[in-house]
This record gives C-alpha cells, structure tokens and sequence, in this order.
C-alpha cells in the first residue's frame, strides 16, 4: 500500500532536477527551483491555526525544522499548488489542521509577515494549509503557503519532525571540573611605557599595563569633577604635585574588574572614596575628556567608571581621580594623583637690577617667578609682578629688540608642546603692549618647544627649570 502511494505521489508532484538530497515528505513541484533554505537542530516553530477578527491563531510545535522556498512560474497559481500538496497530505493520512486561499487569508502583508517566508516579495493571492502527518517513527507537522506578484510565484514549505529536546549532546570535561581557577596571566609590557614615565611609588600597576601619557609636576593645578547634573559636570580645581598616568590595559580585563581593583588598592593605603559614577551616569565621555583634560577618552560611555578618593595626612591630602573607560578592543585606566602642597615661592625672583645685569652680560634672561596654569597659555597671579620688572626694563630701554622665547619640558607630543610654547610666549608679548604699553615692534614671540632644555627631563626638578619663558636680546633689525 505504502509503494502505491509513494507511486502516485511521484506521479502528481514529478520531481525534478532540483530536488533536495534531505529526506522531505514530497519532491518539488514540477519546474520549481530551490530559492533558499534553512535548518535547525532544534527549535519551537509556530504554525498557523487559525484566524480569529483578522489576527492569526497560532499553535506551537518543538523539534528539527526544515524549511525551504521555491521560485514557481508565473504558469502556477497559489491554491493549485497548495491544493497538490492536500491532495498527498491526505492520501498519506494526514488530517489538515487549518487551510484558507486567497481573502479568506485575511490581509495579505500580514499573513506574509506571520509566516515569514525565506522570500517575502511574492503576497498576492496567498493560499496556506497547515497539517499533521503520523508516520511510522516520527510525527511531522508542515505548513505549505503558496503567494505570486507579476513576476513569479513561489512556495514556503516549513515541516517540523516532532521529537524530545536533545539534551544529552555536550560532554562534561571532568578535568577542568577538578582544576582550581587560573586567572588569565599577561605578560610584562613596560618596555612600551612612554619616555620618562614610571609608576608612582604609592601604588602599582595592573599586570600586563603600559604607560600610554604621563604627565608629572611639582606644583600645579588641576581639574576633577565631584559631581554630575543632568549632563553638566561639578569641576573642581585641585593644587599640588601632580602625577597623571594613563595605562593601556590588555582587554581581557573587564572595566568592572580594573575599578574594583583600584578601590581595593586605595582603600588598603587608608583612602575614602567620595564622589563616583558609572557609565551613562558620569555623562558624555567626550564632555569629560574636553571639561577636565582626561588622558583617556576612548570608549563606550556606558562603558565608564569614575571615582574620586581622598587620603588625610597631617602633611598634607593626597587626592586620587580613577578614571576607567573601554571598548570592544581596547581599555584604559587613568590614575591622577594630586598630593597637596604649599608652593615653592622662595625661588629666585628677578628685580630690574638682576635683568639689567644678566641681559648685559649673556643677552638673554630666564623670567624666573613667570608661572602658568597647567597645560594653558593662561599666567598665574604671581607672574604679574615679573611682567611688571620687564615692563620696566624695556621702557628704561626702547631701543633694544628682544624675541621672547617659550619653551617646554619633554613630557607630551613634540608638536604639542611646540604650539604650547609659542602660545605662552605670545601670552608675555600681549602682557606687556597691552598692559603696560610696551611697544610691539620691540618684541617677536617664538615658541621652540622642548628642544633647548637647560636641565634633566629625567627629574622633576629639571622639567620644571624646562617650562620657562626667556628674553634675549636681538643684534638685527630684521
């Protein structure tokens, strides 16, 4: 009996040239051709049970899904086709568990849109059945939607083979049940630590971290922020020997991981954490690294983590920003610590007798005591008073010319620092025309960067002596 059905079902659905090498229930269509197809192991899948007001009904069965499209000539229409696969579907004893063809279908973009063919351009005169065959050794529901447009028609086949949810297709490594936890080790990366950078001797890096910026400085300012309101940080000044370090860290960290490990850390040396933040709550990551000059800055804002902390000494606070922020390849960690401290302001400051007597004899004279804002063209108060001496110089003598020379320590870019110390040199030239009516024809300021270092870069008492401004003396009239 099964040979005879089989038989006819040849008979009446011819198979042709490309039908599937996978077991199916029917060969193609005669003259159709394999659009696409998909398969799952294992998957719920609903059919269409019924259309109820205009929505569709829908029942679910679980196990291996096939399905797959085929393009079919304009020659066929929607319900012949389908009405082929009733006619075998019944032969075979299947009971037909919903059927509809063209407006009995209902609205044709959302039956397209329920059904979600593997091709979704053909819509017009849709027919569908959905059925349930009881075969020997397993139990298969399928769904036959069938639609055409101006060019073509085509045919969704979708069967599920009913079985129990395979659960036994992964093995258990009882070796690695058995082994203690290993965290992942990285390999030492100092030797890319950039030029003069080192950790500060108060706390360590992460393993596997590199120096990326660094920036230190035995007095000077600068900014953090303590707070956010909606989208605006609270910044916040801070004074004393600064030493800003931003590490790359190898991206098997997580974000979460590296803050933990730097509240750990701090805490263990008696630090309090006060102000802090994480991702979309710290507000925008460009806004931070433009409002307080972070070093780092690339990455996902979500992905951020913010901390302030502060350690009382009679000596002195120290305060420390942990700043945290990655992407999916890259992660960095900013560690600014700002200990507190009174300014050194029993320096050497040139009076008029002292310029007079160093211009005569070298030609030029460092401005000891002309102090600027860090990483800004921006003069302190205290500088005033070094304007106000070569103020005094250069009206006593109106026929000298001067270039006014910036210069820089090496921390930080070289063509950084070039443009930084041409704005701080033209910052002294604009303090002395516009402030005390110095003539502009008797001054040119240049800015020459780190490249005439009169001390060490290697010691902070050095880079200090580097970030100068100097007055020398021109023999031309160019």
């Amino acid at each position: 009996m099964i040979k005879k059905l089989l038989l006819a079902l040849c008979c009446t659905l011819a198979v042709s040239a490309q039908a599937e090498p996978e077991l199916l229930p029917f060969a193609p269509l005669a003259e159709s051709k394999v659009y696409k197809k998909q398969t799952r192991h294992y998957i719920p899948f609903a059919f269409i049970s019924g259309i109820d007001k205009g929505a569709y009904q829908t029942q679910t069965y679980a196990g291996q899904l096939k399905r797959i499209y085929y393009e079919l000539p304009t020659s066929y229409d929607p319900s012949h086709a389908v009405n082929n696969y009733k006619a075998q579907i019944i032969k075979l004893g299947g009971n037909i568990l919903f059927e509809c063809q063209r407006d009995a279908c209902g609205n044709k973009n959302k039956l397209s849109k329920q059904v979600s063919p593997l091709h979704d351009i053909p819509k017009n005169a849709p027919a569908l059945l959905t059925a349930k065959l009881s075969l020997k050794n397993k139990l298969v529901y399928l769904s036959v939607y069938a639609a055409n447009w101006q060019n073509g028609a085509g045919l969704q086949l979708d069967i599920i083979e009913e079985i129990d949810e395979p659960l036994d297709l992964l093995t258990i490594n009882h070796v690695y049940l058995g082994a203690p936890v290993e965290q992942e080790s990285f390999k030492d990366r100092k030797s890319k630590d950039t030029q003069g950078a080192s950790d500060h001797p108060m706390i360590a890096r992460l393993p596997g971290a590199y120096i990326h910026d660094y920036l230190q400085q035995g007095f000077g300012q600068t900014l953090v922020f303590d707070g956010v309101d909606k989208g605006q940080h609270k910044i916040k000044t801070l004074e004393g020997k600064i030493t800003d370090i931003n590490y790359k860290l190898p991206r098997g960290y997580s974000e979460f991981e590296v803050n933990a490990n730097y509240k750990a850390a701090l805490e263990k040396l008696g630090f309090v954490r006060g102000f802090h933040c994480q991702g979309n709550e710290c507000g925008q990551s460009r806004h931070i690294h433009s409002r307080i000059k972070t070093f780092a800055h690339i990455g996902r804002d979500e992905n951020q983590f913010y901390s302030l902390y502060t350690l009382a000494r009679p000596e002195g606070n120290v305060h420390a920003m942990v700043y945290i922020i990655g992407y999916e390849n890259g992660l960095w960690s900013e560690l600014k610590l700002v200990e507190e401290t009174s300014l050194v302001d029993d320096r050497l400051v040139i009076d008029l007798e002292g310029l007079t007597d160093k211009i005569a004899q070298t030609g030029h004279v460092a401005l000891d005591g002309l102090l600027f804002q860090f990483d800004s063209d921006e003069m302190l108060p205290e500088a005033a008073e070094v304007i106000t001496i070569v103020a005094s110089y250069l009206k006593a003598h109106p026929k000298q010319d001067f270039y006014v020379i910036g210069h820089t320590d090496d921390q930080g870019k070289q063509s950084y620092n070039q443009v930084l110390s041409e704005k701080r040199a033209k910052a002294v030239v604009q303090a002395l025309t516009r402030q005390h009516g110095i003539n502009n024809q008797q001054l040119t300021a240049k800015g020459i960067g780190e490249y005439a270092p009169v001390a060490n870069n290697s010691k902070d008492a050095g880079k200090q002596l580097n970030r100068r401004v100097e007055l020398v003396l021109r023999s031309d009239n160019k």
